[in-house]
């Protein structure tokens, strides 16, 4: 079976999900992959062009705009002369805006890899009251047309597609929630002994952009109460535009075990401050898409097999059960100390829950279950 890629998708470290899916169907004797489209640069995020001088935030929209439209010539005539489905990375809006203005016989059959919706992540996101301006509205109405374009569209949890479905007005039945894949291969790890009770120091970690999802507020809340516990340590990893309360915290507590890394991290890097630590951070951003997602560093957390604390109010792939974390309800930063305070005295349950971590993961989330997904969607041929 033939399967194209179409449109300018992302890649990298920070979009590992559509690079690493066209890999693994690549790796398929039975399926063809044809790239009719291009990757844009792993330096380039979504979600700061609001935030770029004008004239460059200008210049990469005319890249998406007119790199997706030259996409789109190339996949309509290669699927003219050979029929099949079109796989769209994200961000498949702009590929998908030009292929709703095909007439609907020559329109290809689109799978596109919606992830989370671009009008939630640069507004309801980041942008808070700015959520609804005159930009948010246009925007949620283009994405809306792009994804009713598509055959099927792909998300990562079964309470974002809820989200799909209602936001967008999808037909339930074209909107699926899988797994995303990863760059396993560089995470996995063998489970890490955890530390004696008297062993010092226990290493907790939080990787994410310090933004409203993440909760860092909560985060550092929870490290306040914990400053001066001798037997912990706190390493954090990433900025953003919530960065200004780390650095705020780091002036009032001068002398505590925390460190702060700001600077971008390889995936490689990533995978070794997870490894070496014993305690992972998950999100915190209580209700809202906080708990609408399973985040990348949980994937990589559980690939890496680490005990995890994350908030209660989560959402998975279809299918897949709740996973082997501690759970923090409600979203406090005391709530949070208290089940630091907990994994910190209790070694055996942190040894345990690496174990399920690892187990979780490859049962619910590793990359063969995302490509016997795909098998299973190309093989029923619904697209």
């Amino acid at each position: 079976m033939k399967l194209y890629v179409g449109g300018l998708g992302l890649r990298g470290d920070g979009y590992p999900n559509a690079a690493r899916t066209v890999a693994l169907l690549h790796s398929q004797p039975d399926i063809e992959v044809v790239q009719c489209g291009s990757w844009l640069p792993e330096d380039l995020h979504l979600w700061k062009l609001p935030h770029m001088p004008r004239r460059r935030a200008l210049r990469w929209l005319m890249v998406l705009a007119f790199g997706n439209l030259r996409s789109l010539f190339r996949v309509v005539a290669a699927v003219r002369q050979a029929p099949g489905p079109v796989y769209v990375p994200y961000p498949g809006i702009f590929f998908l805006l030009w292929a709703s203005l095909l007439p609907r016989a020559w329109r290809p059959h689109c799978i596109v890899d919606s992830y989370i919706s671009i009008w939630d992540s640069m507004f309801r996101d980041r942008a808070g009251s700015k959520s609804r301006t005159f930009a948010s509205t246009i925007l949620r109405k283009l994405e809306t047309r792009a994804l009713r374009a598509a055959s099927r569209v792909l998300v990562d949890t079964v309470a974002n597609r809820d989200v799909f479905i209602l936001e967008f007005g999808l037909e339930p039945a074209k909107v699926h929630s899988i797994p995303l894949a990863i760059d396993e291969t560089r995470l996995y790890a063998s489970p890490r002994k955890a530390p004696g009770r008297d062993a010092a120091p226990i290493r907790v970690l939080f990787v994410g952009t310090l933004i409203p999802l993440h909760g860092i507020s909560v985060v550092l809340d929870a490290i306040t109460r914990l400053v001066n516990d001798p037997r912990l340590e706190f390493r954090l990893i990433g900025t953003g535009q919530q960065a200004p309360l780390v650095a705020d915290f780091m002036d009032a507590y001068p002398s505590a075990r925390f460190e702060w890394i700001q600077e971008w991290c390889t995936l490689d890097q990533i995978a070794a401050e997870i490894r070496e630590a014993d305690i992972c951070l998950g999100v915190f951003g209580g209700e809202g898409k906080a708990s609408r997602v399973l985040p990348f560093k949980l994937y990589m957390y559980f690939a890496t097999a680490r005990a995890v604390i994350s908030q209660s109010q989560l959402s998975t792939p279809h299918g897949a059960p709740l996973p082997p974390l501690e759970a923090v309800s409600p979203v406090q930063g005391i709530q949070l100390a208290e089940a630091i305070n907990r994994l910190a005295d209790d070694p055996i349950q942190r040894e345990r829950m690496q174990t399920e971590a690892a187990a979780y993961y490859r049962r619910w989330l590793a990359n063969s279950h995302v490509t016997s997904i795909w098998r299973d969607m190309l093989a029923s041929r619904s697209w």
